[in-house]
């Protein structure tokens, strides 16, 4: 009862929330650019491309439309970060480019 009150008791009772409604279908442009990084990856089998977007979600999915926005926005993310390395190298064996200390 004491959450319904307002601060000062002049504004009326809002009503209950309502849950946030499930995303029913993502938009065009991520099914566009999840197709394109799977591209860019090298994948292109359906199913690399289903493995690698399971992968991401960890769990079942049947299309890119079945994705939630959020999922979407994490395979996209899982497909364009530099893949991890295979070796057990260390990040700084790892590296681009020598730094002073390779130089001395």
């Amino acid at each position: 009862m004491a959450s319904e009150l307002s601060l000062f008791g002049d504004e009326p009772p809002r009503p209950p929330g309502q849950p946030v409604p499930r995303d029913e279908s993502i938009a065009d442009w991520l099914v566009k650019d999840i197709r394109a990084a799977l591209t860019a990856r090298g994948l292109t089998t359906m199913a690399e491309r289903q493995g690698a977007i399971e992968a991401a979600v960890q769990r079942p999915v049947e299309s890119l439309r079945a994705l939630t926005r959020a999922e979407a926005l994490r395979v996209l993310a899982s497909l364009r970060s530099p893949s991890a390395p295979t070796d057990n190298a260390s990040s700084w064996d790892n590296r681009d480019e020598d730094t002073w200390i390779d130089r001395l």
